[in-house]
C-alpha cells in the first residue's frame, strides 16, 4: 500500500464519469457558460437590475440576519453532514455518502477557485453605480461563480441521489442560499446561476466516480 505509488493511480475512472453523466456534464458546462454570457457580456443591465432589487427588499437586521444564516448553513451543512455519517452511522452507505459529500465538496471548491480567477468578475458592492454596500462580510475575491451556492447544489445533487426523502428540503436550501446571496449584495444573479450549474456538475461528478469504484 503507498500515498503515493504510479500503481495505484485511476484517472482513467474520472473520464468515465463524465461520459457516463455526459448529458447533465454538458448541460451545467453550458448553463455555466450562459449565465456569464447573457447576463454578464449581452445584458449586464439585467443583472444589475435584479440584483438591485433583491437587494432592497429587506434592509431590517433581524430578517438581514436570518438570510446570512441561511446563507451560512448552505455553504458549511455539508460538515456536520460528514461527521455525522462517517463518525455516528454504523451503514457502510453511510460511511461512502460521507466520502462522496467531502470530495464533492473538495472538487466544488477547487473549480470555484479554479473560475473564479479565470472570470475575475466584480461583485455587486464593488460596482459604484449600483449603489449596493455588503452585508455580513466583505469578500476580496472574485464573485463568479457563487461559491456558497456551489456549495449548497453540491451537496443537494448528491442527496437527490442517496437520500430521496431529503430532496425538497436541501434543494429549497440550495435555492435560498443563492437567493440570499444576492440579497446581501455579494453575488450578482450570473453569479448563483453559474454556481447552481457548477454544484449539479460536481456532485453528478462524484456521484458516478463512487458508482465506477464501488463496482470494482
Amino acid at each position: 500500500m503507498s500515498l503515493l505509488g504510479k500503481s495505484g493511480l485511476d484517472t482513467t475512472s474520472w473520464a468515465k464519469s463524465l461520459w457516463s453523466s455526459s448529458r447533465i456534464a454538458l448541460t451545467c458546462v453550458i448553463g455555466i457558460i450562459l449565465a456569464w454570457l447573457v447576463l454578464r457580456v449581452v445584458a449586464p443591465s439585467a443583472d444589475g437590475n435584479i440584483v438591485t432589487a433583491l437587494y432592497n427588499t429587506t434592509s431590517s437586521n433581524i430578517s438581514l440576519l436570518i438570510i446570512y444564516g441561511i446563507a451560512t448553513v448552505g455553504d458549511l451543512i455539508w460538515a456536520p453532514l460528514v461527521f455525522w455519517l462517517y463518525v455516528f452511522r454504523k451503514d457502510r452507505n453511510e460511511w461512502t455518502s460521507s466520502l462522496i459529500f467531502a470530495v464533492a465538496i473538495v472538487t466544488a471548491m477547487a473549480l470555484t477557485d479554479g473560475l473564479k480567477a479565470a472570470f475575475n468578475l466584480p461583485r455587486p458592492f464593488q460596482v459604484p453605480s449600483l449603489g449596493i454596500v455588503a452585508r455580513g462580510e466583505v469578500p476580496t475575491n472574485p464573485a463568479f461563480p457563487s461559491g456558497h451556492t456551489t456549495n449548497a447544489f453540491s451537496v443537494a445533487t448528491v442527496i437527490w441521489s442517496r437520500y430521496p426523502v431529503w430532496r425538497i428540503p436541501f434543494t429549497l436550501l440550495a435555492v435560498a442560499t443563492g437567493v440570499s446571496m444576492i440579497i446581501l449584495g455579494l453575488h450578482f444573479p450570473s453569479d448563483v446561476i453559474g454556481g447552481a450549474f457548477l454544484g449539479v456538475f460536481c456532485g453528478t461528478f462524484v456521484l458516478g466516480l463512487a458508482k465506477l469504484r464501488s463496482s470494482k
